[in-house]
């Protein structure tokens, strides 16, 4: 009853706080909730069990429980942890990715989210010059937040400048700003704009998991020494703290990689219809600079080899060609090579090439099948392996814990 309880609590939370829509992620979330108060209901029927053998309060039993069996009990831990990943990658789902050139005063709408833009500044702090992008956030007509993407050139590297990312978070998704190319004559700027959803439940996920394995590692002498030196109430308080310490530790690092170059290089970057954004996405640059971004990613200073094919993928969509498979046989055509290829063609020995890692993990599983059916073998003679005898010290461990749990 209760983790159904706790699924349904989830499912209003994601529904009605976080607005999140209850296909496929408000499903998960719930789902993950599910689960929750499955591992949960372990630990409190645990903990309420020892606390009324040994006298003591609930979350000093619950300590000395996870104490006596870390690695069960991390291991729900970090099952916990994995949970809420998977629950950040269901997000993905509904990720967003757009490129935009804005006037000063004109708006652009990304999801829910409608971004106007109140111009660029160049300032000067004396160590960089700082270009600053002036956006505001509005939903619903209603003004939420202002945005504040930049680039710094320091001095002696101004060839080499850095991008500061604008993102605003919320715990159902994060909206990140990345100032590209700039003309501080008309204020226009290009920007990249993201919503990533659920984004922050992975980092939540990943901090919860490196607690769990913490406690399933942790020498057990070491945790028995550490709560045998100071009464039952300070060794829970210590503990709790250690435990929201390692929960609020750790960060995250965003960088983004910028665009400049003249106004046409700027300008093609961004496609017209959808057909030409899933082109841009396929055909690979081969300037050679980009480490081999497609020609939607490839954002190198004036570069004009994506500049041109972007012209020459526009064109041939201009001229009416709007099948995929005829396209990347005309850009093989014209270079002579498969070099801008983003995936081998699904044809010839290229087929043999996509089955290969299949083929690879299927054998690899056979092996590992029958590997375990050899190495779980019960010996060939049973007296032979009951005549073996047991230590002492480890059946009296083992006595004491089932006593624990019970």
């Amino acid at each position: 009853m209760w983790p159904v309880v706790a699924g349904l609590v989830s499912a209003g939370l994601a529904l009605g706080y976080f607005k999140i829509p209850f296909w496929p992620s408000g499903l998960c979330f719930a789902l993950c909730g599910f689960v929750v108060g499955t591992i949960g209901q372990e630990f409190y029927k645990g903990a309420a069990i020892r606390s009324r053998n040994t006298g003591t309060d609930l979350f000093t039993a619950l300590v000395g429980l996870v104490g006596k069996n870390k690695r069960r009990y991390g291991g729900y831990i970090v099952h916990i942890g994995i949970t809420l990943i998977c629950f950040g990658f269901a997000g993905n789902a509904r990720k967003l990715d757009e490129q935009v050139l804005l006037k000063l005063g004109q708006e652009t709408k990304i999801g829910k989210y409608t971004i106007k833009s109140n111009g660029v500044k160049l300032l000067d702090d004396g160590q960089k010059q700082m270009t600053t992008a002036y956006l505001t956030v509005f939903v619903d007509g209603k003004e939420i937040d202002g945005l504040y993407p930049a680039k710094w050139a320091y001095r002696r590297h101004e060839n080499e400048p850095t991008t500061e990312v604008a993102i605003r978070r919320t715990p159902a998704e994060d909206l990140y700003a990345v100032l590209g190319g700039f003309d501080l004559a008309d204020q226009s700027v290009t920007l990249q704009l993201v919503v990533n959803p659920l984004v922050n439940w992975i980092w939540v996920g990943f901090g919860i998991m490196a607690l769990g394995t913490g406690i399933a590692l942790l020498p057990e002498r070491s945790f028995a020494f550490a709560l045998a030196k100071m009464p039952a109430e300070a060794a829970a308080t210590t503990v709790a703290l250690l435990l929201l310490l390692v929960l609020l530790s750790g960060g995250t690092t965003l960088s983004a990689q910028g665009m400049t170059g003249d106004a046409n290089t700027r300008t093609s970057f961004y496609p017209r219809t959808e057909f030409e954004k899933q082109m841009q996405h396929e055909i690979v640059c081969t300037c050679g600079a980009c480490g081999h971004q497609t020609l939607a990613e490839c954002r190198k200073d004036a570069c004009g080899t994506s500049h041109q094919m972007r012209g020459e993928l526009a064109a041939m969509i201009d001229s009416g060609m709007n099948d995929k498979d005829k396209i990347i046989q005309a850009f093989i055509a014209k270079y002579g090579t498969e070099e801008m290829l983003g995936a081998p063609l699904d044809q010839g020995f290229s087929r043999l090439a996509w089955l290969f890692p299949y083929l690879v993990g299927a054998t690899s599983a056979i092996a590992i099948g029958f590997a375990a059916v050899k190495w779980t073998r019960k010996p060939d003679d049973p007296a032979a392996a009951a005549s073996v005898p047991l230590d002492s010290a480890l059946e009296e461990r083992i006595d004491d814990e089932l006593r624990d749990l019970d």
